[in-house]
């Protein structure tokens, strides 16, 4: 059997209760050790004995590029992992990603900001990089399904190579992310946007399985008679096409 871990970065009490949340009204991840990784001062309460393993480490760097930082703190103990940002909720079955991960090391979906070179200005971290802006695609960071190999860690370590280097002038982790694999050559299995729905009013043809969002959950995502015409969420709101 394949044993596999879910992992959460967090710190400060806001996103600590945030991922007490996720994990509250999550389905399909309480059969999977959760992993959390914190800094060395924040209190935990309650939400300390939700987690099989917690890491305390002092971050390098700041904000979400602490992102970056991840692979470096994960115990060595689990073929793979799947990484959720603090404002996700799993809501469907997610084998999908775990099966594709150990195929193809990492899966992941795009962001809704598609275009890697448009994305806030993110053209001058590729230009000092020396990389064409031709529309490379963007994935999204929030949700990473990940192998425990060796392509895997030299992905990660690029990625928090990249972040380090320029941390100065762009301070958003995901965009490194798509570079290091731009740079390193690796295509990534790309799962739908129901791995990863951030709320935007994307079409949605069947079932969302993750929502990624600050806003609420609309009650009855899931619920249709057919898959098409499509129907689009908001927080809190769906609409069904006519």
């Amino acid at each position: 059997m394949t044993k596999n871990a879910v992992v959460f970065l967090a710190w400060g009490d806001k996103y600590i209760q945030e991922v007490a949340s996720c994990i509250r009204r999550s389905r399909h991840i309480n059969c999977f050790d959760l992993i959390l990784i914190t800094d060395e001062n924040t209190s935990l309460g309650e939400c300390e004995h939700s987690f099989s393993k917690i890491v305390r480490t002092p971050f390098k760097m700041t904000g979400f590029l602490r992102k970056t930082e991840m692979i470096n703190h994960l115990p060595n103990t689990y073929d793979s992992y799947l990484f959720l940002d603090s404002d996700t909720i799993v809501i469907e079955d997610i084998s999908l990603g775990f099966r594709m991960a150990e195929k193809f090391d990492i899966a992941v979906s795009p962001a809704p900001h598609y275009s890697l070179d448009y994305f806030w200005g993110f053209d001058r971290i590729m230009k000092l990089e020396k990389i064409d802006c031709l529309g490379q695609l963007q994935y999204n960071t929030g949700v990473i399904f990940f192998k425990n190999s060796i392509r895997t860690h030299e992905i990660f370590n690029r990625w928090s190579e990249l972040a380090f280097k320029h941390q100065a002038i762009f301070t958003n982790d995901q965009p490194f992310f798509s570079l290091a694999m731009e740079q390193l050559n690796f295509n990534p299995y790309t799962l739908s946007i129901s791995y990863n729905y951030r709320g935007f009013g994307d079409n949605i043809s069947g079932i969302v399985r993750i929502w990624h969002s600050h806003g609420e959950l609309p009650p009855s995502i899931n619920d249709f008679e057919k898959a098409w015409p499509p129907r689009r969420a908001w927080p809190s709101k769906i609409e069904f096409s006519q």
